[in-house]
């Protein structure tokens, strides 16, 4: 496929990092972090209408959120470091940091702080209709890299770019991000550009299990499901209570890639079942 207008050749060849998506050095620390912090999130016998409808439509019972991340500094530090280690490998020569918002700019103002280099991000929307995407007015004509938290169906990072180019000079280096599910519709979205990640599913899924969060069987079948997220049919899973699912869905779940909106119907239930719900919604762990 020809490269798209602005998009930088894939780095690679002698010297250059190795080819796949993942970063081998920091892929399982980060993963570990991902699952300790309990910015991963995976329960296969969770009520359906329980489950995570993704921005992308997609739905799972699992979940990645890495502003949980925030409240463990160790493990911020740690996940920090690796992200621009990986940046810089990936991308040597890189002139500009861009964030995709929300929840990538905090990780690009710290790649941006360790490479030494000016940073800019693009809004979802505008402040008014019409209005420019990109902020912080990047003027030179440099190499931007692009950075997610985490890329599941590739739509955000895509947006991004297109706004980046249409507004800007600059041309793109790649996308980094800490995680990457490697979809296929992110692989064919994304293609024109060169796509990184610090770790992946296989890497969170085994950190999962060795943590005792999921079974041998959870990790086959969530294999399966992150191989092909449209396709994959779960099989019959526990129907939910009513009244029980109705209250632990009065909570939103916002992620890059992740929205639940809340139910609004009235519900009346009793106060142990109260404790059990707060219990719940204190432990949950979106992904």
């Amino acid at each position: 496929m020809a490269r798209a207008p602005g998009a930088e050749p894939p780095p690679g060849g002698p010297g250059g990092p190795p080819a796949g998506l993942t970063d081998a050095r920091h892929a399982r620390p980060v993963a570990a972090a991902l699952v300790s912090s309990r910015a991963f999130t995976a329960d296969l016998r969770m009520p359906r209408d329980q489950w995570f409808r993704w921005k992308s439509g997609i739905l799972a019972p699992c979940g990645c959120n890495c502003r949980r991340l925030n409240a463990v500094p160790a493990l911020r530090r740690l996940v920090d470091d690796a992200l621009a280690d990986a940046a810089r490998s990936s991308f040597p020569g890189a002139d500009y940091i861009v964030a995709v918002a929300h929840a990538g700019i905090p990780w690009a103002k710290s790649v941006a702080e360790r490479l030494d280099l000016p940073l800019a991000y693009v809004r979802a929307e505008a402040r008014e209709p019409g209005g420019p995407l990109v902020e912080c007015e990047p003027e030179t004509g440099g190499r931007a890299i692009i950075i997610e938290d985490v890329v599941a169906s590739g739509g955000s990072a895509a947006r991004a770019i297109r706004a980046l180019l249409a507004e800007t000079n600059l041309r793109v280096a790649g996308v980094q991000s800490i995680a990457n599910w490697n979809f296929p519709e992110m692989r064919d979205l994304l293609a024109p550009w060169t796509v990184r990640a610090v770790t992946s599913y296989p890497q969170v899924l085994d950190s999962a299990q060795e943590a005792g969060l999921l079974a041998a069987a959870d990790v086959r079948e969530l294999l399966r499901f992150y191989a092909d997220p449209r396709r994959h049919r779960w099989p019959p899973g526990p129907e939910a209570d009513a009244s029980l699912s109705g209250a632990i869905q009065l909570q939103h779940v916002f992620h890059s890639e992740i929205y639940r909106e809340p139910q609004a119907t009235p519900i009346t239930i009793s106060q142990h079942v109260l404790h059990f719900v707060a219990t719940s919604i204190t432990n949950r762990r979106p992904e």
